[in-house]
C-alpha cells in the first residue's frame, strides 16, 4: 500500500492542476492562475515568496509521509504554519460599528 501512496499524491495534484486549468481558460470564470503570483497587474516578490514557501513546506509533509516518518510534531507545524491563518482569515467576522457608539481618541 505504500508504494501507491505517491502515485495517489500525484494523481490528486494533476487533478486540481487540471480543475485549476479549466477555470482558468473558461471565459465566465474569473480566475487567473498569475492571480497567485500578482497584484495590481506587477509580479508581487511576497506572493512569489508564500506560494514557494507552500510548495516547499507541502512537498516535505508528503515526502516525510510517503517514507514513513511523519509525527505529530511536524503536522502541528504545517497546520499552524499554513491552514490556522485561512481558516481565521475564512471565519473572521468584520466588527461592525453602531452609530450610537461613542468614539475613541
Amino acid at each position: 500500500m505504500r508504494d501507491l501512496l505517491p502515485w495517489f499524491f500525484a494523481l490528486c495534484g494533476i487533478g486540481i492542476f487540471w480543475s485549476f486549468y479549466t477555470a482558468h481558460k473558461r471565459p465566465d470564470v474569473d480566475f487567473s492562475f498569475l492571480d497567485l503570483l500578482m497584484e495590481n497587474g506587477k509580479v508581487s516578490k511576497i506572493s512569489c515568496l508564500v506560494m514557494g514557501s507552500f510548495g516547499l513546506h507541502s512537498w516535505i509533509m508528503l515526502d516525510l509521509e510517503t517514507h514513513g516518518r511523519m509525527t505529530e510534531g511536524y503536522l502541528t507545524i504545517y497546520g499552524a504554519t499554513w491552514i490556522s491563518p485561512l481558516l481565521l482569515r475564512l471565519f473572521n467576522v468584520p466588527q461592525v460599528k453602531s452609530e450610537n457608539e461613542p468614539k475613541r481618541d
